[in-house]
């Protein structure tokens, strides 16, 4: 095989449903360069595995996969995939999502050809619930999101709990020299399991030192699952992924001294999380340190700060907002 031109970077755990499609719509890509395929895959037990090397048996010359004898976690799987792709552009899509495309990454290398300081081409992408078997085509259209024509820092981080959205893992190509050094300038950011996003911060760090371009055709399809490291059906799970995510923009909130208007957003949200948390815990240090820091409640959080520090009010409330729901056409999170 010829020198890849592009990394295709493929980190999986758990996804035998989805790998096939994630695979078969890299190895679909029509392009005028030679690519590889690197799948990171983190010892998964249900069979992603076996799938993954069959494709790799079928197509060595494309296919290289990184493993080991034990599961290492989503941030050092993540880092050694990197590290292990060879190519001048790198190209994300994890095992749960896939190009439906078939010029995706030939449209994203002609433009960064012509633009040499452009560092990240991101796209539209479609989202597709395999339950409902429910489409939604072009996504950020949909939504009616505005995608800034020059992003930077302060723009992507002071967007709240939807920072940097429109962002996603599955439509990125970035220069792959630029990521590397990004990522081991600052190993705290972007190598510390504290931190269970795993782009975010990479996104916001390219925004910083390059142009981003956005091309307004969907390309790519993120699939909407029940399990994955953005949700889960446990309560906790998700709490815990919020506090994560609103400790990480903090971080970059310090790192590029922005306001203090975009730190208190993220500050108020580590602190409803962070409540929440004590709550389902009966953490009473933990609802202690937010009220520490959020001097005024409503309602809602009184019940959750005594739900924490009392067992009674704690099953009290959960028996009231019970009741409550069956009442409500939508989830409305109470607790």
């Amino acid at each position: 095989m010829n020198a890849p031109l592009v990394s295709v970077k493929m980190i999986t755990f758990n996804h035998a449903p989805f790998i096939a499609q994630a695979i078969e719509g890299v190895l679909n890509q029509d392009t005028s360069f030679p690519f590889e395929l690197v799948i990171g895959e983190d010892c998964s037990a249900d069979g992603t595995g076996e799938i993954v090397h069959h494709y790799q048996k079928k197509y060595p010359d494309i296919i290289r996969i990184v493993t080991s004898d034990q599961n290492v976690g989503m941030k050092k799987n993540s880092y050694r995939t990197t590290k292990a792709c060879k190519g001048t552009y790198i190209a994300f899509c994890e095992g749960d999502d896939y190009w439906h495309h078939p010029g995706k990454i030939q449209k994203q290398v002609d433009y960064f050809e012509i633009n040499p300081n452009c560092g990240m081409v991101y796209t539209n992408y479609d989202v597709y619930h395999p339950k409902s078997r429910r489409r939604i085509n072009d996504f950020i259209k949909y939504r009616n999101w505005h995608i800034p024509e020059h992003w930077d820092v302060e723009s992507f981080v002071g967007g709240g709990v939807g920072s940097g959205r429109g962002i996603l893992t599955c439509t990125v190509m970035a220069r792959l020299s630029l990521v590397n050094m990004i990522i081991d300038a600052d190993p705290y950011l972007h190598q510390n399991p504290k931190f269970l996003m795993g782009d975010t911060q990479l996104w916001a760090e390219i925004i910083s030192q390059s142009r981003v371009h956005y091309i307004p055709e969907s390309l790519a399809t993120h699939i909407i699952t029940d399990e994955s490291a953005t949700r889960s059906k446990d309560v906790k799970k998700v709490v815990l992924f919020n506090i994560s995510n609103a400790e990480l923009m903090l971080a970059l909130c310090e790192k590029y001294n922005l306001s203090s208007t975009i730190r208190n957003k993220h500050l108020n949200y580590w602190c409803d999380s962070a409540l929440r948390l004590s709550f389902h815990t009966q953490d009473k240090k933990l609802a202690d340190e937010v009220r520490e820091i959020k001097k005024i409640f409503n309602i809602k959080e009184w019940c959750r700060f005594y739900g924490a520090q009392n067992r009674l009010v704690h099953c009290a409330f959960k028996m009231f907002t019970s009741i409550i729901n069956l009442f409500r056409e939508k989830f409305i999170q109470w607790i």
